[in-house]
């Protein structure tokens, strides 16, 4: 009996270390577990929009563990909707409404690639000229779209712990707009890790 004890102290001991060693299988196993990918998806024909994109890009970048994908509605694939953790939308106001190329990819979610997007997290950022104009009008519009896919909204938090729907910024876009989407890149990116961690 001893000897078995003798023998089984130190494998145990092993066991026991190795799961909390740094690079063990168990800490490289939940590391590949909260890695997320944050897809970002937007329409641009002045720039505007395209810079709001790399600045929600940047935000969620300044989260460990993160990859991000910055992409127009065309070159978006079947593959990147389905490994993203988080997918924010931006597009320009035209006529009080979301660009046609977005709502296109909006639609192709089901009819074309029938993605499942429940319980990723959503986002939506606008730009236009006029202070008015729509620019509200598209983030709901997002809003409403990703809601109806199961997906779960955030906004930026600006500042305070009152969020808003989403990031609207004038054309040209300022700095405040572009810290504003960074907040938005970054708050989804830690909202879909603590939603893949379990918390």
């Amino acid at each position: 009996m001893k000897r078995l004890v003798g023998f089984l102290f130190p494998v145990l001991l092993c066991i026991g270390l190795n799961a909390q060693v740094p690079g063990s299988s168990t800490v490289v196993k939940n590391e590949e577990q909260t890695k997320i990918t944050v897809l970002v998806v937007y329409y641009s024909v002045t720039g505007n929009t395209e810079k709001m994109a790399q600045a929600v890009a940047t935000g969620a970048q300044k989260i460990s563990s993160v990859t991000t994908i910055v992409k127009t509605p065309d070159k978006v694939t079947e593959g990147d909707l389905k490994s993203a953790d988080a997918i924010l939308l931006g597009s320009p106001t035209y006529w009080g409404d979301m660009a046609a190329q977005m709502k296109i990819f909006i639609d192709d979610w089901w009819f074309k690639d029938q993605s499942p997007l429940v319980n990723k997290v959503g986002g939506a950022f606008s730009t236009g000229a006029g202070e008015s104009g729509g620019k509200e009008h598209v983030l709901y519009s997002f809003i409403i779209a990703m809601m109806n896919a199961g997906m779960i909204i955030v906004g930026p938090l600006e500042g305070s712990s009152f969020g808003t729907v989403g990031v609207a910024a004038l054309d040209p876009v300022n700095e405040a707009a572009l810290k504003a989407a960074s907040a938005l890149g970054e708050r989804a990116a830690i909202i879909a890790q603590q939603l893949k961690k379990g918390k």
